[in-house]
C-alpha cells in the first residue's frame, strides 16, 4: 500500500484562498489543490491517511464528522478521494511520531508514503524529510510541481526495501 500523510492548512487551502473569501463565507479547501491531490492519488494509487490538526473533527473510534469537516469530506468525494484512516494524537504533539506510529501499527505492507505538510517538524528524527514535500500557506498550499514531486516519491522503486519496513 502507498500512502499519503495528509495536512489540510496550507495544503489544501492557503492565504491566497482566505483573502480571496467574503467576511461571511467560509471555504475550507481549495478545489484546484484537491485536483493536485487527485492527481497524486491516480498516477500512484496511495491511500489518504489524515495527518492534519482536523483529525480532531472526527470522533474518536467512530466515524462521525463534524460539520466543518464534512465539507472536507464532500469536497473529497466529489474527486472520489476519501480519507481512510487517520493518524494518532500523541502526548509528544510531534506529528513526526504520530506518522511513525501509524507506520508501524499498519498490518499491511507499506510500499512507499509521502508527507503532503507545511509545518516545521523535525522530520529527519525518523528519516522523513525524504518522504517530505513541503508545500506553503502563503504561496498556494498543494502546487502542480508538489504534486509532481510527490508522485516521484512514491513512484519510486526502493533498493533493499526488503530491509526495513517502511
Amino acid at each position: 500500500m502507498k500512502v499519503i500523510f495528509l495536512d489540510v492548512d496550507g495544503v489544501l487551502n492557503s492565504q491566497q484562498l482566505f483573502e480571496k473569501c467574503e467576511d461571511d463565507q467560509l471555504i475550507s479547501v481549495d478545489e484546484d489543490n484537491i485536483k493536485n491531490l487527485k492527481t497524486i492519488v491516480d498516477a500512484t494509487g496511495a491511500k489518504i491517511v489524515l495527518s492534519s490538526s482536523w483529525r480532531y473533527g472526527w470522533a474518536e473510534h467512530s466515524d462521525a464528522v463534524q460539520d466543518w469537516c464534512q465539507i472536507l469530506v464532500d469536497i473529497l468525494a466529489k474527486y472520489d478521494l476519501k480519507i481512510i484512516d487517520k493518524t494518532e494524537y500523541l502526548s509528544s504533539g510531534r506529528r513526526e511520531d504520530e506518522i511513525k506510529d501509524w507506520l508501524d501499527k499498519c498490518e499491511e505492507k507499506i510500499e512507499g508514503f509521502v508527507i503532503l505538510d507545511d509545518g516545521a517538524y523535525e522530520w529527519h528524527r525518523h528519516g522523513f524529510d525524504k518522504h517530505l514535500v513541503k508545500t506553503d500557506f502563503c504561496t498556494g498550499g498543494l502546487r502542480e510541481e508538489d504534486a509532481d514531486k510527490a508522485i516521484k516519491i512514491l513512484n519510486k522503486k526502493r533498493l533493499f526495501s526488503f530491509f526495513k519496513k517502511y
